[in-house]
C-alpha cells in the first residue's frame, strides 16, 4: 500500500483549539486531510465515521482522556491497528512508560518543533502502510498456500485413484503392496492389468523428483501404459487382432512419448509381461532397481534392460530378461527410495538391507512381509516420515496342490 498525502487522514483529538489549529496548519501544508475532536468520546465518534490512518493524541482532556480513548480503541478491532502518537506537556518518565506499555507508536512532549512532528507522522504512516502491506501480502500467501494444498489432495487422490484397487482374476499369484509419497503426492506408480486371458502387465515406474510435477506425469504414463494407450499392446490391420507389445519395445515408446526435454523429467521403469499358463515372464528395466526373484535357489535379481527412459539419447538400448515362477516363488519390485533411505548417522538401508528383510519373512504370508519391510525402514531411519517416495509391489506364485 501507498497512498497519497491527500487520501490520508490524520485525527487530531485535543481540547486546545489553537494546539489543534497550529497542527490543522501543519499537516495541511504537507498534503493531508484532518479531522478534529476536543476529547476523548467525540474523538472515537469520529474513529466509527471514518477511520483515520493515524490519530495525534492529546492525554489531559475532560471528559474522557487520552489513556481512556486509546484503551477503548483497543477494544475496537478494525480501529486497533490505526497508530497512536501521544502528544503532551507531560514530560514524566512514568507517564511515557505508561504510554508505550499501552501501545502507542510514539510520544512528543509540548511544545512541539513543526519538523519533528511532520517527521514523526510520516515514520509512522511509513511504517503502517508497510504493516498493512505485509500482512495484505501474508493473506494472499495463506490464500495461495490453501489453493496449493487444495490442488496437493486433489492430486494426492488422483494418484491413489490410479493405483490398482484389485488385481485382475488370477488365482496363480497373490499380490501385495506398499505405496508412501515423500510429499502429498510422488513420482512412484504402479499397476498390473490384464492383457488377455494368459498375460499380465505388471510396471513399476519412478519419475524424478518428488511433488506435483512428478505426480501429474505419473498419470500420464498411466494413460500410456493402459490398454487403450497404444503401447503396450497393438491392434492388427483389421482392427481385432491385438499382439502384446514386448517389454523392451514398451520402454522404446516410452523413451519416445516422454523425452526430458518436453517435461524436464524422466523416469526408470521395469516392465513385466507375465504368461499365467506357463507361470513364465519376460522383463526389462530402464535404470530401476533389478526385482528381487526368491526361488529355492536363493536370490536373483532381475538385472537385464538399459538406461532410464526419457533420457533424449537415439542411443538407448533395452534388453529383455526372462525368467519363470515355481510354486512358492516370490518377486519384489521396489523404488530406490528404499534402497537409499538413509539414516541419522548418514547410512543407506542398501540393497541388502531390503533382501535381509525380505528373506527374514520368507515364512510369514506376502503380505506380511511387505508390512514388515515398512517396519524396518522405519526402524532403521527413526521416523516415519521418508526423504523419498516408497513403493513396493510384491507378487508370489500360489502353491498348486
Amino acid at each position: 500500500m501507498n497512498l497519497a498525502k491527500e487520501n490520508i487522514t490524520i485525527l487530531v483529538v485535543d481540547d486546545s483549539e489553537p494546539i489543534r489549529i497550529l497542527l490543522r496548519n501543519y499537516l495541511q501544508e504537507e498534503g493531508y486531510r484532518v479531522n478534529e475532536a476536543v476529547d476523548g468520546i467525540t474523538g472515537i465518534d469520529s474513529c466509527l465515521v471514518q477511520c483515520p490512518d493515524l490519530i495525534l493524541l492529546d492525554i489531559a482532556m475532560p471528559n474522557m482522556d487520552g489513556f481512556s480513548m486509546f484503551e477503548a480503541l483497543q477494544k475496537i478491532s478494525h480501529l486497533r491497528a490505526v497508530p497512536v502518537i501521544m502528544l503532551s506537556a507531560n514530560n514524566s518518565t512514568e507517564t511515557k512508560m505508561q504510554a508505550f506499555q499501552l501501545g502507542v507508536v510514539d510520544y512528543i512532549t509540548k511544545p512541539f518543533n513543526h519538523g519533528e512532528v511532520i517527521a514523526r507522522i510520516k515514520t509512522h504512516l511509513t511504517i503502517s502502510q508497510l504493516t498493512l502491506s505485509l500482512q495484505q501480502a501474508n493473506q494472499d500467501l495463506l490464500i495461495q498456500q490453501d489453493q496449493l494444498l487444495q490442488g496437493l489432495h486433489a492430486a494426492a487422490d488422483l494418484q491413489k485413484s490410479l493405483l490398482p484397487k484389485r488385481v485382475p482374476n488370477c488365482k496363480s499369484l497373490k499380490f501385495a503392496s506398499y505405496f508412501r509419497p515423500c510429499e502429498e503426492v510422488g513420482g512412484d506408480i504402479y499397476n498390473v492389468l490384464r492383457l488377455d486371458d494368459e498375460h499380465l502387465a505388471i510396471y513399476l515406474v519412478d519419475v524424478s523428483g518428488h511433488g506435483f510435477s512428478a505426480a501429474m506425469m505419473t498419470a500420464l504414463i498411466t494413460q500410456a501404459l493402459s490398454r487403450s494407450g497404444g503401447i503396450i499392446t497393438k491392434t492388427g490391420e483389421d482392427g481385432a487382432t491385438e499382439t502384446i507389445s514386448q517389454p523392451d519395445q514398451v520402454l522404446r515408446e516410452l523413451d519416445q512419448e516422454f523425452p526430458i526435454d518436453r517435461f524436464n523429467l524422466y523416469m526408470t521403469i521395469v516392465y513385466l509381461v507375465f504368461n499365467t499358463s506357463t507361470a513364465t515372464f519376460r522383463y526389462s528395466s530402464a535404470g530401476h532397481p533389478p526385482p528381487i526373484h526368491i526361488s529355492t535357489d536363493g536370490v536373483t535379481p532381475l538385472d537385464a534392460g538399459g538406461p532410464p527412459v526419457g533420457m533424449g539419447s537415439l542411443k538407448s538400448v533395452w534388453e529383455n530378461g526372462e525368467g519363470k515362477l515355481a510354486p512358492g516363488d516370490r518377486l519384489f519390485f521396489f523404488t530406490d527410495g528404499i534402497t537409499e533411505q538413509g539414516n541419522q548417522q548418514g547410512q543407506q538401508f542398501t540393497e541388502e538391507g531390503f533382501i535381509k528383510s525380505i528373506t527374514e519373512g520368507e515364512e510369514a504370508s506376502l503380505k506380511k512381509t511387505v508390512q514388515n519391510i515398512a517396519r524396518d525402514l522405519k526402524l532403521f531411519t527413526q521416523s516415519s516420515q521418508f526423504d523419498d517416495d516408497v513403493t513396493i509391489l510384491a507378487i508370489e506364485k500360489t502353491k498348486q496342490s
